[in-house]
Order: C-alpha cells, then structure tokens, then sequence
C-alpha cells in the first residue's frame, strides 16, 4: 500500500489541531490529515539517530503527552494494529514490545 493511500483512508486518517502541532497526533476522520511532507520533515528529523536516542525521544514524547493528558495508548494500539500488515512479523513484535512499555 502507498503512503497516499493509507493517508486517504478516512479511518486512518489523522487531525492535527493548533495547539498539538508539535507533533501530538490523534486519530480522527475527516478533515486535517497530516500532508506526506509532514510525514517526510518527522522522517528526516529522526532517520540518522540510533535506537537508544530514538526511544529517549520516544519517551520525551510520551512523558509530555501524559502530562498534559494526551496520550492515548489505545490509540497508538489502533494505530499499530493498522500497520501490523505492512511491518513484517519482526517490526510488528518489536513495536508491539515498545508499546508495552509506554503503558
């Protein structure tokens, strides 16, 4: 599946509001998907840090979500969920351990 199409699909489709531009996403059909060149500007912010610097990040994200009350985990289970297809059995158990973590 190409990335336009997951992104057109109205159940997977994601709204980003003013106040979460920063990079704090919720699932919501409709309106306000996140462009392609967003996802490619997230992409090119974090392709070249390595695993531990990618999940001090990732757990920068989530202690600030929590507080300020918006982290979702059923939401990124949704999310992964989604993807599961598209990750390879391998990526899918590796995010899926992440995930766990974050509860």
């Amino acid at each position: 599946m190409k990335l336009s199409d997951y992104n057109a699909q109205k159940e997977n489709s994601i709204k980003v509001t003013d106040k979460e531009k920063g990079g704090d996403y919720h699932r919501e059909g409709g309106s306000g998907q996140v462009s392609e060149k967003e996802i490619m500007d997230k992409y090119n912010q974090y392709k070249d840090l390595s695993s531990e610097q990618l999940n001090q990040e990732l757990f920068k994200e989530v202690a600030r979500q929590k507080a300020n009350g918006s982290f979702s985990y059923d939401r990124l289970e949704g999310m992964l969920e989604g993807l599961r297809g598209s990750l390879g059995e391998e990526n899918y158990q590796n995010m899926k351990r992440i995930l766990e973590s974050l509860k």
